[in-house]
């Protein structure tokens, strides 16, 4: 329907213009923040440019539900403002309908955050860490679109993921003899840094002859190499940086293995209810729109979003420290923040409904 588009379209437009602001704030102050780093080793200033413009996805999705917030109540209340809420009103579109067009327009930007967060964010903020690590520090490491490739002593070591904490999956080494001649290869499913390296887990080992290859194969393996913390640090993704499937197989290594994963557990359930967070913000602005708010200016709408904004993220918070520090069930801390903010909608749309109510009843009653 043409209403229905016609809110839709300003939601978006609203939501991006927010947006457009919230990012170049953002990286702004990035850039003067790197400003600082600029000349440490080869990190000059294309790397810099380079490093910026990968954190722009994350950045979006960052304040995506923010964005939400500002540019609906902005749209929205342009759209009160200037009677149009009222015409629609006038023509016979119920506020209910009004309010499933925001719905529709809220999904669709929750779908576009999500696959960005899933699909495009992990590769980026990937691939900005990596550049700006590899360019400052001066280590025998090699980046690559599969990995990271490191010489200690007389063995190879590729990497495919350093996962937080020092865990590592997928990891190749190449023995090498005193000629460069291949003499062994190992794989190894997992890795767990332990004091004196790390102990591999799944081990498939070859064992290269003049005449033949042997294969063994071991369930753990200890391999005592001489690799840096730093020059690990490269290549370790952070928990908020991987997509949900990646950060899912990460928990079940850590469940499997034993080891706590009440923060990773956290971020997982966050990550999965970060689309309700911007349908909940969209429709959040509703009901300010409506009553008083209709004549209210663009500023005092702005700051409202901003108050409302500030707010969601304080909460947050402070519920993820306690829930971290209480040992709270981390679905339950993820989703709390969600259920309060939803409350809030739905008191404030059913307060405007029954005031309306009654000025209608009042209204009656007076032309009686």
């Amino acid at each position: 329907m043409i209403i229905n588009r016609y809110i839709q379209r300003s939601i978006h437009l609203g939501t991006l213009a927010a947006l457009l602001l919230l990012v170049s704030l953002s990286l702004f102050f990035l850039l003067v923040r790197e400003l600082d780093d600029m000349g440490q080793g080869s990190y000059g200033a294309v790397q810099m440019l380079q490093y910026i413009a990968l954190s722009i996805p994350g950045k979006i999705v960052e304040f995506m539900p923010l964005a939400v917030l500002l540019g609906s109540i902005l749209s929205l209340g342009a759209l009160a403002g200037n009677s149009e809420v009222i015409a629609m009103q006038a023509s016979g579109i119920s506020l209910q309908r009004m309010l499933a067009a925001v719905l529709q327009a809220a999904l669709l930007l929750a779908l576009v955050s999500f696959l960005l967060a899933d699909l495009v964010v992990p590769d980026s903020e990937t691939g900005a860490g990596k550049l700006k690590n590899l360019s400052q520090e001066s280590t025998s490491a090699l980046q690559s679109s599969e990995g990271l490739w490191i010489k200690d002593g007389s063995r190879v070591v590729h990497v495919q993921a350093l996962l937080p904490n020092g865990y590592a999956r997928d990891i190749e080494i190449y023995q090498l003899d005193l000629h460069g001649k291949l003499v062994s290869t190992l794989h190894a499913a997992h890795a767990i840094p332990v004091a004196e390296g790390w102990e591999l887990q799944q081990v498939s080992q070859s064992i290269i002859s003049s005449q033949n290859v042997e294969t063994r194969h071991f369930e753990r393996l200890a391999y005592e190499g001489s690799l840096s913390q730093e020059l690990l640090r490269v290549l370790m993704i952070e928990p908020r940086k991987m997509s949900s499937t990646s950060l899912y197989a990460y928990l079940k290594f850590l469940d499997d293995n034993r080891l706590d994963s009440q923060v990773e557990k956290l971020i997982f359930w966050k990550k999965l209810f970060a689309p309700v967070t911007i349908v909940i913000m969209c429709l959040l602005a509703f009901p300010f729109v409506l009553g008083s708010q209709r004549q209210a200016s663009g500023g005092q709408r702005l700051l409202t979003g901003i108050l409302l904004g500030l707010a969601f993220v304080v909460l947050d918070r402070l519920l993820t420290q306690l829930g971290i520090q209480l040992k709270i069930e981390p679905l339950l801390v993820a989703l709390l923040p969600n259920l309060l903010f939803l409350s809030l909608t739905i008191y404030l749309l059913v307060k405007k409904q029954s005031h309306r109510v009654g000025i209608g009843f009042f209204a009656s009653s007076r032309h009686r």
